[in-house]
């Protein structure tokens, strides 16, 4: 499936940026375009292209930068989608993206799980999946720690807004109506206008460019869970730490334990990041 070519224009990425609340200097610095900025609009795309049933929710997304990319450089989206897997009342819609350049050379990987609830069976506990699952994942990291997991990662702090989520939606291309129409939102389960899946992760990414700088933006990855939903007017934070480091010739692979809570504590995204860094 051909999603579309794009110049990823200073424009685009400041208005990206200006979305997501990020003022870091890095990406005007070094030029380069945030990967989650790519993956949201290449899932943006895909959305549209997919013509999914509104109020469809984002269940996992994995993001791995190949190659930086370079403010005003010109890319293109492809993406393979998987045969629906059923649940219950729940269908579960996999969608692999691979984003090149004008050469041809893979910069992005992408991977987008959502799922399509049957309003009869909807229920506010299943926004996120099988959580079972991420949890006997996260047992797994635990256990499996080669470093001291006392290093934490700066906290990024935001506040949800309507604002906020509209412009989101503009520069993101994803205008699922559960995200921007109150009357809609409020027959889902959720009762209520949430963020964009993508908008929550963009705190994370903002959490590990802050702390790791260019070497995130060339060779970050992320794989997490969407586990709950943060509302309009709710304040949210990153969390994060250092769980393992393994050197190799080309430097310090880091494995990150990575997420977002709400005010009261709720996780609403789970999973890990991982990037190529020598550590000061």
């Amino acid at each position: 499936m051909e999603l579309g070519s794009w110049e990823l224009t200073e424009e685009f990425v400041q208005d990206y940026l200006g979305a997501v609340g990020d003022s870091l200097p890095l990406y005007t610095n070094h030029g380069l375009v945030p990967p989650v900025a790519l993956a949201a609009r290449a899932l943006g795309s895909l959305l549209e292209h997919l013509e999914l049933p509104p109020g469809a929710i984002h269940s996992l997304q994995d993001v791995a930068a190949i190659k930086p990319v370079a403010v005003g450089q010109a890319v293109t989206a492809r993406a393979s989608v998987g045969d629906p897997r059923h649940r219950g009342g729940m269908e579960f819609i996999t969608a692999a993206v691979c984003v090149t350049d004008k050469t041809g050379t893979d910069v992005l990987s992408s991977k987008s799980t959502v799922l399509v609830v049957d309003p009869a069976s909807q229920n506010s506990s299943e926004t996120g999946g099988d959580n079972s699952s991420s949890e006997n994942s996260r047992s797994k990291q635990e256990h499996s720690r080669s470093i001291d997991a006392s290093k934490t990662l700066p906290v990024v702090a935001k506040t949800i807004t309507q604002n906020q989520l509209n412009a989101y939606a503009e520069v993101s291309g994803d205008r699922n109506p559960l995200h921007l129409d109150a009357q809609f939102a409020a027959t889902t389960q959720f009762g209520g206008i949430i963020a964009h899946g993508m908008l929550t992760l963009a705190f994370v990414s903002e959490m590990m460019a802050s702390e790791f700088q260019r070497p995130w933006l060339e060779s970050g990855a992320l794989r997490v869970r969407f586990k709950g939903a943060a509302y309009v007017g709710d304040s949210v934070e990153t969390n994060g730490r250092i769980e393992k480091e393994e050197t190799r010739p080309s430097g310090n692979y880091l494995t990150c334990a990575v997420g977002v809570s709400g005010q009261s504590g709720q996780v609403l995204i789970s999973g890990t990041a991982t990037l190529l860094n020598a550590l000061n």
